[in-house]
């Protein structure tokens, strides 16, 4: 009874105590009791190691232009739970959150009591807000790697995979050819899966997932000369295509990760690059050609010391690196990594000019202190939760629209 008295929210931050849970069970249960709203609507479902929200948010704007109502399922947030289920680009109300949010605790307390974790909460969340609202095609991006991950449960008449890097060894499998399996689970029986085909992809992983694919796999090949985002944007098209969806413009934005995203929050170039795996660092450093302050700030990894290896390139700090600024990200599931851990790691031996200054908003106004006086650009990098910190305070600073500046697409 003792969760009767619980307010909704209150309910939903005490399911964070039950970790990470893979498995279908919990949902399959949930949703049975809820109608089996996920059955409701067809489903795009995206897994991959980086790429998914950025392909996502592009589905879902060109499915918006084909005058579909869309239903948009991501993670994590940036500043607000309602983030993560949009409706033709627009974040649900708060209000409309605790109502649905309600119904799911409802049916978690129906004997047998069933213990849904935070995630598996706002998937099922997402499901029936998405049923209610009578959506015509939902994009779901998978929450941790496929063939154990609630969003497995959605009716998808499309799959696709992104890239497949290491990440969440601990769950997913220390080899790239067992996380290649873990993410191939998405596949269902004569549902078409896309793969993103890229150099990094060897060919015992594709080997791994073929095989479980079987003739239902269909390659897009990468094209080096653009930018992840460019590629997306291809891929997206072609996804248009084989709905035979008119092509048209895809107009979105992607908080921390769109091209151009932040550019007139100063008065110097900014970069923003939400990178959480070596993988994604690793090409957001490539990228920069100038010299620039970095703000640094990541969230806790099982493998924290391989993930930033990236930054120890020598080049980097010799011609890129103007100077570091080390911080904590304010929120977020894992605890941050402390911010004289990272200049151990990235600065160790080296003469590196930098600062620690813990907290992100004080960090980013000593960083623009040093781009103004110096006339160099700006690059935040590292966890999304350090940039939906840097947004919430652009957003205070500014007096911008909360809601308004968390829509995607029209």
């Amino acid at each position: 009874m003792g969760d009767y008295l619980l307010s909704v929210r209150k309910w939903l931050e005490n399911t964070k105590d039950s970790g990470v849970k893979l498995g279908l069970e919990n949902c399959e249960v949930l949703l049975e009791r809820l109608g089996n709203p996920h059955l409701d609507f067809p489903s795009i479902h995206v897994a991959g190691t980086n790429g998914k929200g950025s392909l996502c948010v592009q589905l879902s704007a060109v499915a918006r232009e084909n005058n579909l109502k869309v239903g948009l399922f991501t993670s994590p947030h940036l500043i607000t739970i309602e983030e993560r289920i949009r409706i033709n680009g627009i974040p649900i109300s708060p209000q409309d959150f605790d109502i649905f949010l309600n119904k799911v605790r409802e049916a978690s307390l129906i004997a047998p009591v069933c213990k849904p974790t935070f995630f598996e909460v706002t998937f099922l969340l997402a499901m029936v807000v998405f049923s209610e609202n009578k959506i015509d095609r939902a994009i779901i991006e998978t929450g941790l790697g496929g063939r154990l991950d609630s969003t497995r449960l959605v009716d998808a008449d499309l799959c696709v995979i992104t890239t497949i890097s290491k990440d969440h060894t601990e769950f997913l499998g220390e080899t790239l050819e067992k996380i290649a399996f873990e993410k191939a689970g998405i596949h269902r029986p004569g549902v078409p899966l896309l793969l993103l085909k890229n150099e990094n992809l060897s060919s015992s992983v594709l080997t791994v997932i073929s095989d479980k694919v079987g003739e239902d796999l269909w390659l897009f090949e990468e094209n080096k000369e653009l930018s992840n985002w460019q590629n997306w944007n291809i891929m997206a098209r072609k996804i248009a295509q084989f709905f035979k969806w008119e092509e048209s413009e895809i107009n979105c934005k992607w908080p921390g990760r769109s091209p151009g995203y932040g550019s007139s929050w100063f008065d110097f170039p900014l970069k923003i690059c939400a990178a959480h795996n070596k993988e994604g660092f690793e090409s957001e450093l490539n990228s920069i050609k100038k010299p620039s302050v970095f703000v640094i700030g990541v969230t806790e990894k099982a493998d924290i010391n391989d993930t930033l290896t990236p930054f120890l390139q020598e080049n980097l700090h010799q011609s890129i690196f103007h100077h570091l600024i080390f911080t904590e990200p304010l929120s977020g599931r894992n605890n941050s990594v402390s911010a004289e851990q990272l200049e151990n790691i990235i600065c160790s031996h080296r003469e590196t000019s930098r600062d620690i200054i813990k907290n992100p908003v004080n960090a980013i106004e000593e960083a623009s202190k040093i781009c103004e006086i110096d006339s160099v650009e700006l690059v935040l990098i590292g966890s999304v939760y350090l940039v939906g910190d840097i947004l919430n305070y652009i957003i205070s600073r500014d007096n911008l629209n909360f809601w308004e500046e968390l829509r995607v697409h029209r």
